[in-house]
């Protein structure tokens, strides 16, 4: 099932210190760049002689493979620091000094990337005029790693060079006694790999990812299944104010227009189509490093509405019901999670996707800052017994829907459950009612 929620839990570093905010750029030991002993940013025992150091491990060794991106992990040891910092850059073997090599993803808080003017990055890349880039600490951390990820060039560029400075302070609020240390790394392209798969979509492979139902809707989760589609499962990383519509080298199209992905893996892709798609029957094509998919013919709808239900019992799907006190009620049993029966009156939220278009309304593949009203008459059944709603609804984050409704008065035990919007209807879940 896709993930409804999620959670980022940002670490609090309490004591600030000289450069806690990061490095300026060019703080790498690079060739044509400083340190931030010579910068006089921190300063305390030479380069390198403070007994520790710094450290990058690299997923496969010191190679790379163009196009295929990287998780680093960087180590910094001191035995005396308090917390710590970085910078980073990776520039071409043949342009040390200017010439940038691939691009940096921050993948934790108080870490991002900057250009060679100071400036963050705000896109893809950085202006071409100060296109080296740098990952560094922002803020400065207790742990002693961090973790960043390297897109390599598209093509085999050759070397690339890696250079890292990083700081392991005393937290006194000064610049004073704190241990510089330095680290390269040449990283060779790796050897041929074997030619990439072309993708395939399989025959029924484009289905609602909650209910199953074939085809795509406005703003609903939707699963690919077919082959050739990754070379390794890769989740996505939002930055800014869209979502991304490549990961992992792969993409995907409806109706010639980009969608979001959220997963991907070697059968399986997770995207989530953007209202305004179109109606009728539309193309679905993946595309990755060696080609395109044959177009597969999908029935699109403005809506395809969906509900939440993770839980499965004897061949049923139960509801994911959570009352206003965060209790997950229904069905109790392996899985569920549930600690009590569903109440007669009582208020509960209910999750879905599908249910088309906002007020106001989302461009495409936009995030989703505050909850969003849905345009659209929602009604909900359960049973025959239509159920009071509080709100009309709303989007709550990309693809997710969340409604309030009271219980209505209806038999005990397990009953189905249904979402009605714009003369389309969901397939029925179950819910556990108390007698």
């Amino acid at each position: 099932m896709v993930a409804l929620l999620l959670v980022v839990v940002s670490l609090a570093v309490p004591s600030a210190y000289s450069s806690a905010s990061g490095p300026p750029a060019r703080s790498t030991g690079a060739t044509g760049d400083l340190t931030c002993a010579q910068a006089g940013c921190h300063t305390g025992t030479p380069v390198n002689g403070g007994g520790g150091s710094v450290a990058i491990a690299f997923p496969s060794g010191t190679t790379y493979t163009p196009g295929l991106k990287q998780t680093w992990t960087i180590t910094i040891t001191d035995s005396a620091a308090r917390v710590y910092g970085f910078q980073a850059t990776a520039r071409l073997g043949s342009n040390i000094s200017g010439g940038q090599a691939g691009s940096f993803t921050a993948t934790e808080s108080g870490t991002a990337v900057f250009c060679d003017n100071d400036n963050p990055r705000s896109g893809a890349a950085c202006p071409s005029a100060f296109a080296v880039e740098f990952i560094q600490h922002t803020s400065a951390k207790r742990e002693n790693t961090f973790t960043v990820e390297w897109m390599p060039p598209a093509t085999d560029v050759g070397n690339v060079r890696v250079f890292i400075s990083a700081n392991a302070a005393n937290g006194n609020a000064q610049n004073t006694g704190d241990r510089i240390y330095t680290a390269n790394y040449t990283l060779t392209p790796a050897a041929a790999q074997p030619t990439a798969e072309r993708p395939a979509v399989s025959s029924n492979g484009v289905v609602n990812a909650l209910s199953l139902a074939a085809g795509v809707a406005g703003q609903a989760w939707t699963r690919i299944t077919g082959t050739g589609f990754a070379a390794e499962p890769a989740t996505w990383k939002i930055e800014g104010d869209k979502l991304p519509t490549e990961l992992g080298g792969v993409s995907v199209t409806v109706n010639q227009q980009p969608v979001a992905i959220g997963a991907v893996t070697p059968t399986q892709i997770t995207a989530l189509v953007p209202v305004g798609i179109g109606t009728g029957d539309v193309a679905v094509v993946v595309k990755n490093a060696a080609g395109e998919s044959t177009p597969v013919s999908v029935l699109a709808s403005a809506v395809g509405p969906a509900l939440l239900a993770p839980f499965r019992q004897e061949a049923s799907s139960f509801l994911l019901a959570v009352a206003r006190d965060g209790t997950l009620v229904g069905k109790a049993g392996e899985g569920s999670r549930a600690t009590r029966l569903a109440k007669r009156g009582e208020l509960l939220s209910l999750f879905g996707t599908g249910f088309g278009q906002t007020k106001p309304e989302l461009t495409a593949n936009q995030t989703v800052p505050n909850p969003i009203s849905v345009a659209g008459a929602v009604r909900i059944r359960f049973g025959e017994a239509v159920a009071t709603m509080v709100g009309t609804g709303s989007l709550i984050a990309p693809g997710v829907y969340q409604f309030q409704v009271i219980v209505p008065e209806t038999a005990a035990g397990d009953v189905p459950v249904v979402a009605e919007i714009d003369g389309q209807t969901s397939a029925a879940v179950l819910l556990a009612i108390e007698p």
